[in-house]
């Protein structure tokens, strides 16, 4: 529950601030929150970029943002969560016109190989993703 917190702030862009003397109260909590910061570290620049909202969060089914940063490493980052008890499978469209990515974009899932998409008429790619019971993932547009 704690790496779903995390990953929900950190991933909204949110540098929340957290301190006191039970931080972590095991050293599995204490790597644990050293993994989620390294990775906001990571991508701290376009997770402090501009936002948008994929799809609002009504709890019925996936909801996610895409932050966008043209004239960084990567161009796109997007948080998908699933609020549901099961696993669900979605065709998502990510609006890229942002992103300055107007032909093709090279998009990974995590830390996985990128495929490469061809964009529509509208600057957009439909991506499959996969979201685990009330869990998250990112994609890394570049």
């Amino acid at each position: 529950m704690y790496e779903k917190l995390m990953m929900q702030y950190y991933g909204a862009g949110i540098q929340a601030c957290y301190r006191g003397p039970r931080l972590y109260d095991t050293d599995s909590t204490k790597l644990l929150v050293r993994q989620v910061i390294n990775w906001y570290k990571k991508y701290r620049p376009v997770l402090n970029a501009d936002i948008i909202h994929l799809r609002r969060a009504d709890g019925r089914d996936w909801d996610g943002i895409l932050h966008v940063q043209p004239d960084g490493e990567q161009k796109g980052l997007a948080m998908l969560y699933n609020p549901l008890r099961e696993t669900i499978t979605r065709e998502i469209t990510l609006p890229v016109y942002y992103t300055g990515l107007h032909k093709t974009v090279a998009i990974r899932e995590r830390e996985g190989k990128p495929q490469t998409y061809v964009t529509d008429r509208d600057y957009g790619v439909r991506v499959k993703v996969t979201l685990p019971a009330q869990g998250y993932t990112w994609l890394v547009l570049e």
